[in-house]
C-alpha cells in the first residue's frame, strides 16, 4: 500500500516537477508564462485527436504524465495502421500493488502488443491499438526524485 498522498491530475498539473521549470526556464503549464499561451491549447488529459497519425513520438514527457498506461493506450488507438509510436518510458516511474512494476508490467505491455526496451527505457508499438491495460490509476507521486535522465519525476501507482 502507498503510504504517501497522491495527487489527482489538477493537483499534479500545478506541481512544479510536472511543469518541470528547471528544464523549461521558469514555464507554468497555465497563466501568464505557460504553455498554453505559447501553444494556443491547454494540455488536457482527455484530448482526442480528430484523425490518425503515421509517427507519434514522447521523449521524456511521459515522465511527469500521472496515468502513464491511459496515456500509451491512447496513443496507441491513435496510430494509422502501420504508423510508429515511440516514447521514453521509466519503469521505475510505475508502481503496482505498492510495488515497483518492472518486469510484470513489461510482460503485460508486450501481451498487450507493445515492445519494451529495458536498456534504453523505450516503449514502441507499431500499428493502431485499441486495448486497455489490467490496471486501475490511483494517482501520482511529485515527490518520487530523479529518475534515470537526472530530474525530477512523477510516479504512477496503480492497483
Amino acid at each position: 500500500m502507498v503510504d504517501r498522498q497522491l495527487l489527482g491530475d489538477d493537483d499534479l498539473h500545478a506541481s512544479a516537477v510536472v511543469a518541470n521549470c528547471s528544464m523549461n526556464r521558469e514555464r507554468q503549464l497555465a497563466g501568464v508564462n505557460s504553455y498554453t499561451r505559447e501553444l494556443g491549447s491547454s494540455p488536457v488529459c482527455a484530448w482526442t485527436p480528430s484523425r490518425s497519425f503515421d509517427l507519434i513520438t514522447c521523449v521524456h514527457g511521459l515522465h511527469y504524465v500521472g496515468d502513464k498506461l491511459a496515456a500509451l493506450a491512447r496513443a496507441a488507438s491513435w496510430l494509422t495502421p502501420r504508423g510508429l509510436l515511440v516514447a521514453d518510458l521509466d519503469l521505475a516511474g510505475i508502481s503496482i500493488a505498492g510495488q515497483p512494476a518492472g518486469r510484470r508490467l513489461s510482460r503485460a505491455l508486450r501481451d498487450a502488443g507493445f515492445s519494451y526496451d529495458f536498456r534504453r527505457h523505450r516503449i514502441s508499438r507499431t500499428g493502431k491499438l485499441d486495448a486497455a491495460l489490467p490496471y486501475r490509476y490511483l494517482g501520482a507521486d511529485d515527490r518520487a526524485g530523479p529518475n534515470y535522465t537526472g530530474q525530477p519525476a512523477v510516479t504512477s501507482h496503480y492497483e
